[in-house]
C-alpha cells in the first residue's frame, strides 16, 4: 500500500516546475459568487486575482471595465500569471467615472455633482473621449494642445510676472504655466495675488537650474516673446470657452462648457478617478491585448511582460507646483521593475512621458520594442516618449511621433538604441534633440545605431531672429561620454545633425547620413576640455564638421559634404547610395569597429551599396549586410512587388513559396497600420487608391518567415 502511494505521489508532483494551470474568466455581466468558468465568470479583477495561482490565465471577456487591474501576487519564471483579452474581443479598462445629471449653470456652461477624490494635478475631464481644457486664459482657440496659446510676458522676476490686459478676476489660488524665452522647459506655480498687469506666485530661485535660463528676467530678442510666455488656469471665472471645465472642491461640483452648446447626455463626460488603470506589483506577470483609457499603467515588479496593449490618455496631468528639477517621472507606462518586456503596444496622448524606465527603482535589463508612441509631453518639460535612465536597456524598433521636447532619451549604462523611427519632436521646446541625453563623469558604453531621426523644427518663438531653431538630430549634451553613434539617418532638422556640448569624451560618430540639417555638426565647448572624439565616414549635404577649440578635441577623418545627393531618392527617404556614386567604396576601415561591406571598401554614410536596405520603426528590417533580394532567394521566397511606385495597385509575387497562406500588412512611415488582409494565393493584388501619396512599409508574413519592402504611392 505504501509503494502504491509513493507511485501516485510521483505522478501528482509537478514535472520540471510545470503546474496544472487553469483558465479563470471575468465578464462585465459576471458575479463574484460564480465559479470563474467561461459559463460562470467573475465580475471583478480583484476576485479573479485572489483565485489565481502561478500559471493561471485570466481571460477577460469583451466590454468596458471601470475596475482597476491591481495585481499583488506573482507567478514564477516557468509559470507566469497571465491576464489577456478573450480572443477576438475588445477589452477596455478605464480609470474614469462617467458624469450624470447635468443641469444648466449659465452662458452655455453646465454643472453636475461629482466627487473627485484624485489628487488635483491628476484631474482630467473627457468629452466623447477627448481631453478637455481646465478653465484658462488665454483660451485654447485653435483646439490644438501643441500651440499652448499663451500671452507674452513683459517683465518680472522669481516671484511675479508682468503681463498686459489680464482679465479682471481674482486669480488667487489659480495656477500659472510659464515657458521661458530660452524655451528649454516650462514650470507651473500657484498664484498668490493678481492685478490687471501683474501675477504674483509662489517663488522660484532664478539663480539655480532650471529657473536661471527660464524666468522673466531673462530677455532675448525673440519675436513677440522677449521674456517668455504664460497662461493662467484653474479658476471658475475663467470658464468662458468651449471644451473648458472647472471643479469646485468645496461644493463638489463639476462645471463644463461643451463645444456644441447642448447639455451633455449622461455618460458622455468622464473624469479621472484614479492615477492608474493597472498596477503590476508582483513578478512574472503578463498582460496582453487590453485597452487602457484615462489612467497610467505601473509595472512595479520584476520579469513582467506588457504585450500588444493600448494606453490612451495615460499620464495626463499638470506639473507639480513645487517642481525644482524640470523633470517628472510620470508616464502613460511607468516601468519600475527590472527585466520588463514592453512590446507591440500603442501609447497615444500623455501630458508627460510615454514610457519611463527608471534607474532609482532598478528597472534594469528591460526591453522596449516595436511600440507606437505618439502625442506626448504637452507640458513642454523634460519628458519624452521613451525616457530610460536604467542600465542595460534595449530600445528597439519603436515608432515615435509628436512630442513637446525630445523624441527619445536614454541615460543609463550599457544600453542599445537601434532601428527606431523618431520624428516631429520639439513641438513646444527648443535646445533639444530628436535623440537627447545628458552625461556625467562616467563612460556610458551605449550604442545608438540604425535609427531614423527626422523632421524636427523648434517653434519660431524659441530662437533669436536670424538664428537656427535649436532642434538637433542627435544631441549628446553636457558631459556625455562613451557613446558609439553609427549608421543613423538624420534628415530635416532645424539645427545640428550631431550636437555635442561641454566635457564630452570617447564619442564615436561613424557611418551616419545627415540630410537637410541646418549644419552637419557643432559643439558648445564652454571652456571645457574634449578628447578622444572620432568622426569618421559620415555624409552631409550641409557644412560643416566642427573641429572644436583645439586640434586634438575631435578626430575628423574621411567625411564628405556635398550638396548633390549621391543617394537613390532622398525625396522618398531612400538613402541607399547610387551605383558608382561619390560615396561608394570611399570609407576607411575603422579598427575595432565591425561593419559589413561589399566592394573594395565600405561606403560613406549609413547604407552600403550591395548591402541591406534596412529600415527603422515598427516592422524594421535589420542590417544583415545581405541584399534583400539575395536574402529572399536564399530562403526560396523570391518575394517581389510590382509596379513600384504606383498610384492604383501593386502585385506581390510569391510563386516559389512553399506556403499557401500569407498575411499582408502595410504601415505608414509613422508606424500606423493602414492595411491588413489574409490571402490564400501566391499572386496577390493590393489596391492603394485610398492611400495618400508617400512611402509605406509592406510586410508579408507566412510560416516561412516575414519579408518586408518599401512601396511608394504616387
Amino acid at each position: 500500500m505504501i509503494r502504491i502511494l509513493q507511485i501516485l505521489c510521483i505522478f501528482i508532483l509537478p514535472i520540471n516546475g510545470y503546474v496544472f494551470a487553469k483558465n479563470i474568466y471575468v465578464a462585465t455581466n459576471g458575479n463574484d459568487n460564480n465559479s470563474g468558468t467561461i459559463d460562470s465568470p467573475y465580475k471583478t479583477f480583484n476576485k479573479a486575482v485572489s483565485s489565481m495561482s502561478a500559471g493561471d490565465v485570466c481571460i477577460i471577456r469583451g466590454g468596458v471595465y471601470e475596475d482597476e487591474l491591481l495585481i499583488n501576487k506573482s507567478g514564477t519564471a516557468a509559470n507566469y500569471l497571465t491576464f489577456k483579452a478573450a480572443t477576438g474581443e475588445d477589452v477596455e479598462i478605464r480609470a474614469t467615472s462617467k458624469v450624470n445629471g447635468w443641469q444648466p449653470y449659465n452662458n452655455g456652461v453646465f454643472k453636475a455633482n461629482v466627487s473627485m477624490t484624485i489628487t488635483s494635478r491628476y484631474r482630467s475631464v473627457y468629452h466623447h473621449e477627448k481631453y478637455m481644457d481646465l478653465a484658462r486664459w488665454p483660451n485654447n482657440t485653435d483646439d490644438n494642445r501643441w500651440t499652448i496659446n499663451t500671452i507674452p510676458v513683459t517683465g518680472g522676476d522669481g516671484s511675479h510676472f508682468l503681463v498686459n490686459n489680464i482679465p479682471d478676476i481674482d486669480w488667487t489660488g489659480g495656477l500659472v504655466y510659464y515657458l521661458g524665452a530660452h524655451s528649454g522647459t516650462s514650470w507651473t506655480r500657484t498664484i498668490t495675488n493678481s492685478t490687471s498687469s501683474r501675477i504674483d506666485h509662489t517663488g522660484v530661485n532664478p539663480d539655480k537650474w532650471p529657473f536661471n535660463p527660464h524666468n522673466p528676467g531673462v530677455w532675448r530678442n525673440y519675436p513677440n516673446n522677449n521674456r517668455g510666455q504664460l497662461y493662467l488656469f484653474n479658476k471658475l471665472e475663467a470658464l468662458d470657452y468651449a471644451n473648458e471645465w472647472y471643479y469646485d472642491d468645496t461644493a463638489q461640483v463639476l462645471y463644463f462648457q461643451p463645444s456644441d452648446g447642448n447639455i451633455p447626455l449622461d455618460g458622455e463626460v468622464e473624469f479621472a478617478k484614479s492615477r492608474y488603470a493597472a498596477e503590476l506589483n508582483g513578478n512574472y506577470i503578463k498582460i496582453e491585448g487590453i485597452h487602457f483609457f484615462g489612467g497610467s499603467v505601473l509595472v512595479k515588479g520584476n520579469y513582467n511582460t506588457f504585450l500588444n496593449n493600448t494606453i490612451i490618455h495615460g499620464g495626463e496631468l499638470h506639473d507639480d507646483t513645487n517642481n525644482t528639477s524640470a523633470n517628472i517621472g510620470n508616464a502613460a507606462l511607468e516601468v519600475r521593475g527590472g527585466n520588463t518586456l514592453v512590446k507591440g503596444c500603442t501609447i497615444n496622448h500623455s501630458s508627460s512621458n510615454g514610457i519611463t524606465v527608471e534607474n532609482w527603482s532598478g528597472a534594469h535589463n528591460s526591453v522596449i520594442e516595436e511600440n507606437k508612441i505618439s502625442n506626448t509631453n504637452y507640458l513642454g518639460i523634460h519628458t519624452t516618449p521613451i525616457r530610460s535612465l536604467a542600465n542595460n536597456v534595449s530600445i528597439l524598433k519603436n515608432t515615435i511621433v509628436n512630442s513637446g521636447r525630445d523624441g527619445l532619451y536614454v541615460g543609463g549604462y550599457n544600453c542599445e538604441v537601434a532601428y527606431n523611427d523618431v520624428s516631429f519632436s520639439q513641438l513646444i521646446n527648443s535646445d533639444s534633440g530628436v535623440f537627447y541625453t545628458v552625461g556625467n563623469s562616467s563612460l556610458k558604453n551605449t550604442r545608438i545605431h540604425h535609427n531614423w531621426f527626422h523632421d524636427a523644427t523648434a517653434p519660431a518663438y524659441s530662437h533669436e531672429i536670424n538664428e537656427a531653431a535649436k532642434a538637433a538630430g542627435i544631441y549628446l549634451d553636457n558631459n556625455s561620454k562613451g557613446f558609439t553613434v553609427d549608421h543613423n539617418v538624420i534628415w530635416n532638422v532645424s539645427w545640428s545633425g550631431y550636437q555635442v556640448n561641454w566635457n564630452n569624451t570617447n564619442l564615436d560618430f561613424f557611418h551616419n547620413t545627415i540630410w537637410n540639417a541646418e549644419r552637419a555638426m557643432d559643439s558648445w565647448v564652454n571652456g571645457y576640455a574634449q578628447e578622444n572624439n572620432r568622426v569618421y565616414n559620415n555624409f552631409s549635404n550641409k557644412e560643416s564638421w566642427f573641429t572644436g577649440n583645439g586640434t586634438n578635441e575631435f578626430d575628423i577623418q574621411n567625411n564628405l559634404i556635398n550638396a548633390s545627393s549621391p543617394f537613390e531618392d532622398v525625396d522618398t527617404q531612400n538613402f541607399m547610395p547610387k551605383e558608382n556614386s561619390l560615396v561608394v567604396d570611399q570609407a576607411q576601415i575603422i579598427a575595432g569597429f565591425s561593419k559589413n561591406y561589399s566592394g573594395n571598401a565600405p561606403d560613406i554614410g549609413a547604407y552600403e551599396r550591395g548591402g541591406t536596405m534596412w529600415t527603422a520603426g515598427i516592422g524594421a528590417i535589420e542590417d544583415t549586410g545581405i541584399p534583400l533580394s539575395v536574402y529572399d532567394i536564399n530562403n526560396k521566397q523570391n518575394f517581389s512587388l510590382y509596379p513600384n511606385p504606383s498610384a492604383n495597385f501593386f502585385h506581390i509575387d510569391l510563386a516559389n513559396s512553399s506556403d499557401n497562406m500569407f498575411s499582408v500588412i502595410m504601415y505608414s512611415l509613422r508606424g500606423d497600420k493602414v492595411k491588413e488582409k489574409m490571402f490564400f494565393t501566391k499572386n496577390i493584388k493590393i489596391s492603394v487608391r485610398d492611400l495618400v501619396t508617400g512611402v509605406y512599409l509592406v510586410k508579408v508574413k507566412s510560416k516561412g518567415g516575414i519579408y518586408s519592402t518599401k512601396f511608394l504611392k504616387i
